[in-house]
C-alpha cells in the first residue's frame, strides 16, 4: 500500500481539541469494503474503461483519494474485485483433489458448487465475458483461476478415463464443456423467463437447470458399456 495520508482519519471522542485525529482501523476497513462493493457494482455494469475512480468513490460515499490509499490504483482495485468474485471458485477446485469420491462424483460436486457460487455471485459471468471475450489481455485473477481450475478438471477426467468410468475423448474440451454448463445455464433461464418472451410462447425449462446440467454432463462423460467390451 502506498504511503500517504489516510483519507479515512476520524476524530475519536478521546482526541484532545486541536490535535490531529487518530486513525481508527474499523473506519479504514469499512471504507475499503464500501469501495470494493461500489467498484464491483459499477465494473460489472460498465466495465473497466467505463468506470472512473470518481464514480466509485461517489458510489461508496468515500473521499476521492480513498482508492489510491487503499488499493494504490484503479487497476489494483479491479483486480481485488475479480479476486473476490473468482477466489471461491479456485478454492472449490482445490478441494476436489482431496475428496474421497469417484471422478464422476467429484465432477457433480463441482457443477453443483458452481451453481451455488453463481447464485451468490450473479455478476461473475459479466466479468468473465468482459475479460475473456471482450478484453485483449485477461487480468491476473482470471489467469490464476484458469491455471488452478483447468488442470484440476482435466486431471479428474483423465483419472476417470484411466479407470474406465469416463469415455475416451479430449479431456481439455471435456473440462471446458463441464465448466460452461453451469455458467450458460445460469444466464439463459432468467432471459427465457422474461414476461415478454413467456407471453410470446417461448418454451420454459421444466426442471432445475442445476439438475439438468449434472445429468447432461455426467451422461455425456460416462463410459458406455460397449466402450469397455
Amino acid at each position: 500500500m502506498m504511503e500517504g495520508k489516510n483519507p479515512d482519519l476520524a476524530r475519536s471522542s478521546g482526541d484532545p481539541p486541536g490535535e490531529n485525529p487518530r486513525p481508527r482501523e474499523s473506519d479504514g476497513e469499512d471504507t475499503r469494503r464500501r469501495l470494493l462493493l461500489a467498484a464491483r457494482k459499477l465494473l460489472a455494469q460498465k466495465g473497466f474503461e467505463g468506470t472512473s475512480i470518481r464514480a466509485v468513490t461517489e458510489e461508496a460515499g468515500a473521499n476521492l483519494g480513498a482508492v489510491t490509499y487503499h488499493f494504490e490504483s484503479k487497476e489494483k482495485l479491479y483486480h481485488a474485485v475479480l479476486e473476490e468474485v473468482l477466489g471461491p471458485m479456485r478454492d472449490q477446485a482445490q478441494m476436489l483433489k482431496s475428496l474421497p469420491f469417484s471422478p464422476l462424483q467429484r465432477l457433480e460436486f463441482f457443477i453443483r458448487g458452481m451453481f451455488q457460487h453463481l447464485s451468490e455471485n450473479p455478476d461473475m459471468p459479466r466479468f468473465m465475458v468482459q475479460e475473456i471475450v471482450l478484453g485483449s489481455e485477461p487480468a491476473p485473477p482470471i489467469l490464476d483461476t484458469v491455471r488452478t481450475v483447468a488442470p484440476v478438471l482435466v486431471g479428474i477426467i483423465q483419472e476417470g478415463q484411466h479407470v474406465g468410468t469416463i469415455r475416451e475423448g479430449d479431456p481439455v474440451l471435456m473440462a471446458i464443456s463441464t465448466l460452461s454448463q453451469p455458467i450458460y445455464l445460469s444466464i439463459m433461464p432468467p432471459v427465457l423467463a422474461r414476461e415478454d418472451l413467456k407471453g410470446s410462447g417461448v418454451p420454459q425449462p421444466r426442471i432445475s437447470p442445476e439438475d439438468h446440467a449434472v445429468e447432461f454432463v455426467l451422461s455425456g462423460l460416462a463410459a458406455r458399456q460397449e466402450d469397455s467390451e
